[in-house]
């Protein structure tokens, strides 16, 4: 079978399992069919990833793993030992593509979340917010928004994925709210 995409679906998230790696379980689709079950306890090690009993495909599993070292590349990290400065590289293979996708999931599920209750902004590298009332519309807020912060873009007026773009950069767990004041 020649891949030609890959997806992960049906993602599901157990935080209080996740203890030293994400605790969930997905589906890889290849082609469009359902190929690969992909799952992890939380207590470290790495994921559980099987072909479902339907694919009769031999080696599936290496074959998406070399696909997504083809696709993906690599990254790198750079992190402070007893030597100084060092830079770690490692494949973005089926696993590390899975999680991932895994964080991209919660990210912007958190992120459609937020944009429900409060309206938020990056300034400088923090991530701001005003809480919501129940009389305020778009409109208001844009003209309060513009006379505030004039030099700020506001998450719930740019495209959702520039959104997801800029929430993801910013300190998102540590959202500083304010009062909305006319």
């Amino acid at each position: 079978m020649e891949i030609k995409t890959l997806e992960v679906k049906n993602i599901t998230h157990y935080a209080r399992g996740s203890e030293e790696t994400p605790c969930y379980n997905a589906t890889v689709y290849i082609n469009g069919k359902k190929a690969i079950e992909v799952s992890n306890d939380g207590h470290g090690g790495c994921d559980r990833q099987h072909t479902y009993p339907e694919i009769e495909e031999r080696g599936l599993v290496q074959k998406a793993n070399e696909w997504c070292v083809k696709k993906f590349g690599q990254k790198s990290f750079t992190y402070q030992s007893d030597d100084g400065e060092e830079v770690c590289t490692y494949d973005i293979d089926l696993e590390q593509y899975c999680h991932d996708e895994l964080y991209k999931w919660l990210d912007t599920k958190i992120l459609k979340r937020d944009l429900k209750k409060h309206y938020l902004f990056v300034e400088g590298t923090e991530l701001k917010g005003y809480k919501k009332r129940a009389n305020d519309t778009d409109e208001t807020f844009k003209q309060f928004f513009k006379q505030n912060h004039p030099n700020e873009k506001c998450l719930n007026f740019l495209p959702f994925d520039d959104a997801l773009k800029l929430f993801k950069e910013c300190a998102w767990w540590n959202i500083i709210f304010m009062t909305f004041l006319e």
